[in-house]
């Protein structure tokens, strides 16, 4: 590989680093040696980017630090993500990331900005990092639930053992069984594999319309599924899950009381299509190409974070996929996410 000379952004106000991919530092700029608490650049040379970085042994993948390599590697385009970058005495700073690929992705440009004096992007960083840890809070929580209801399920039977059966203590035993099939559902969410498995789309769509069932009857709108496919793909399941639950809330969420909102299934012999239709609000013409851009909600929109339609674009695009939305002001909009099918018993 033919030497590069990156000297050119030693002396730029934002921090500037170069990487290869085996997340090795091969350069790094002034203004970074110096954020990050290190006095020459000999110190971060050679060394892992997230170790230099984020302290910690392994590169960053979780949802609220996607890895820019890795991003990369997926879609062969620049990037943009938020991190949090640590100095070497811990002291936290958020990061604007703006990477690109160099020598057909052998090396990857970051060009790094702190945002904490950019008020608005810092206020986004910090609500994005809010909804993560509650999404973790509320994992936790789920598997502490788990216990007890075993516990519960266990001395129900014994009771049974006692006494006999009744027709109390069998919907006892019912109410129990729904609330782990729920927590069981919820895992489904954050539940990931090295690799991929195979999935029944049908199935994981059916229980995400029917954990929405609840919040579509308290909003007053009819949430209903119909599904003309039951085959397989090789895929993640919990990808298929977030994927589904984010369009149909979206799309709850924009209905008006007694809306209708339809999610359909199907496919064909090349892709699996899944729709989503409602009767809200709709998307102005000139909002359609942003209602993707993370915590963009629009005019019309009063819940949730902006975050939903951001998540479904990527997993979309991960799978080599596509989106179509149909939306009309005042009468509601159609979601269509076709998904190439993969090799598949």
């Amino acid at each position: 590989m033919d030497e590069l000379d990156f000297s050119i952004f030693d002396n730029f106000s934002d921090e500037v680093v170069v990487i290869d991919k085996n997340y090795k530092i091969i350069y790094a700029n002034h203004s970074y040696v110096k954020d990050v608490g290190c006095k020459s650049q000999e110190e971060v040379l050679g060394q892992f980017c997230y170790k230099v970085s984020h302290h910690q042994d392994e590169p960053c993948e979780d949802s609220c630090h996607p890895c820019p390599l890795r991003e990369i590697e997926k879609t062969g385009h620049s990037v943009n993500v938020v991190h949090t970058h640590y100095t070497h005495d811990n002291k936290e700073f958020p990061v604007e990331i703006c990477a690109f690929p160099l020598k057909g992705g052998e090396l990857i440009v970051q060009i790094i900005r702190n945002i904490k004096s950019d008020k608005e992007k810092y206020w986004l960083f910090s609500m994005s990092q809010k909804l993560s840890s509650v999404g973790f809070l509320a994992m936790g929580i789920a598997h502490q639930l788990n216990t007890p209801l075993n516990t519960a399920l266990i001395a129900l039977g014994d009771l049974e053992a006692k006494l006999g059966s009744s027709e109390e203590t069998e919907m006892i035993r019912n109410s129990i069984q729904t609330c782990k099939d729920y927590i069981d559902k919820m895992f489904l969410f954050v539940k990931k594999r090295s690799k991929k498995d195979i999935v029944n789309v049908d199935k994981a769509v059916r229980d995400v319309v029917e954990i929405l069932q609840v919040y579509a009857k308290e909003r007053k709108v009819t949430l209903s599924y119909k599904s003309s496919w039951s085959g397989y793909f090789v895929g993640e399941e919990s990808d298929i899950r977030h994927l589904a639950l984010n369009l149909i809330l979206n799309a709850v969420q924009a209905s008006p009381e007694k809306g209708r909102v339809e999610v359909k299934l199907s496919a064909n012999s090349e892709e699996w299509v899944l729709s989503v239709s409602d009767e809200g609000v709709g998307i102005d013409p000139e909002e359609l190409s942003k209602i993707f851009i993370p915590f963009y909600q629009g005019r019309n929109r009063c819940d949730g974070t902006g975050m939903g339609l951001a998540i479904v674009d990527s997993i979309v695009k991960e799978y080599g996929g596509s989106i179509h939305v149909d939306s009309t002001p005042g009468k509601g909009s159609v979601f269509t996410v076709s998904i190439p099918l993969s090799d598949a018993p």
